[in-house]
């Protein structure tokens, strides 16, 4: 299992409602977030579930929400006595360092590109429709884009990434290459969804934006901050799998992405910090150790921590598992 998965989908495919945020995503969120990934804190399931109370989600929601990640191996539980307490299991914080490279880090930069496009060829008749869904769902989560019926180019997917991920769904004669070579017109916006992708960044703008003058002006209760945190922090995570991060030269003018990363980056850092007194407040009432263990950081932090000890790669093996779990 990966935190990354976890946190972000609540079915096989991509999120198609950003507004759309479950009680699993904010139990993953909440623990994976406010307490150190290197260390095994146990959360007893009443803090949990009194804390994300304040944040609008129902008891009965949360209790569903343990129970259903213990059964997936995202979370170990351990009984003592009458209480029974939660943490994320190993695999699963091992996987958090990653995941906090790819949201954090994302929109942070324009990545290089070099002009070589990675591209891959396939054929699927319509008796394995089910299985071609899947593939072209698998293309899209990766970056790429259609430019014909059966040949899908991305301008920076890693060609050995691409092929670990697709090893179970392309067809035998499917082929995987890279080539700088390239005769014809490409029109960006038919082989990706920009136009929706560019709705949802402004959406999340307009969402978010007036949320900065009232941190700032300290008319935001600790409550409202933490529903906030989550909230943001579980809509930006849509991002990098949504947007292939095309060049420059292959976006519409004025492409909204810096101006909601900057969004994101003022809203989540004013509210995990606000969030996190009124966590360790309501875990203390169950819990000193884990309450004295919330540790929140700021997106600068987080970035700066996961430099220190370098780059991690994205486990999509144990990704597609995830997939064919939920199925």
């Amino acid at each position: 299992m990966t935190y990354f998965y976890h946190a972000i989908f609540d079915s096989p495919y991509l999120p198609r409602d950003l507004e759309a945020s479950s009680a699993q995503s904010a139990v993953t969120t909440l623990l994976g977030e406010l307490w150190p990934c290197e260390d095994a804190v146990l959360v007893p399931s009443a803090a949990i579930v009194a804390t994300l109370a304040k944040a609008g989600q129902s008891e009965a929601a949360v209790r569903a929400a343990l129970s259903r990640l213990s059964r997936k191996g995202t979370l170990d539980v351990v009984k003592d006595g009458r209480q029974t307490s939660y943490q994320l299991s190993d695999e699963v914080r091992a996987s958090i360092p990653a995941s906090q490279v790819m949201t954090m880090c994302f929109g942070t930069y324009i990545r290089p590109w070099t002009g070589e496009w990675t591209i891959v060829v396939f054929s699927l008749p319509e008796s394995e429709r089910a299985r071609r869904a899947e593939l072209r769902e698998w293309l899209r989560w990766l970056g790429f884009g259609p430019a014909r019926d059966g040949v899908w180019i991305a301008p920076h997917a890693n060609i050995d990434l691409t092929q670990e991920a697709l090893r179970d769904v392309l067809p035998v004669d499917g082929l995987i290459f890279k080539s700088s070579q390239l005769i014809g017109n490409i029109n960006p916006s038919s082989l990706w969804p920009l136009d929706s992708l560019a709705v949802d960044y402004q959406r999340f703008i307009d969402s978010f934006r007036p949320a900065i003058y009232r941190l700032r002006a300290g008319s935001i209760t600790p409550a409202e901050a933490l529903k906030l945190w989550l909230t943001i922090l579980c809509q930006w995570r849509c991002f990098p799998a949504l947007d292939p991060d095309l060049p420059p030269s292959a976006l519409p003018p004025d492409w909204p992405r810096r101006e909601a990363r900057s969004v994101f980056e003022a809203v989540h850092d004013e509210t995990v910090l606000l969030a996190s007194t009124l966590v360790r407040q309501t875990v203390a009432q169950y819990s000193s150790a884990a309450a004295e263990a919330v540790h929140p950081r700021t997106v600068a932090e987080i970035i700066a921590a996961q430099a220190e000890v370098g780059q991690f790669d994205i486990n999509l093996a144990a990704i597609k598992q995830d997939i064919h779990d939920l199925v």
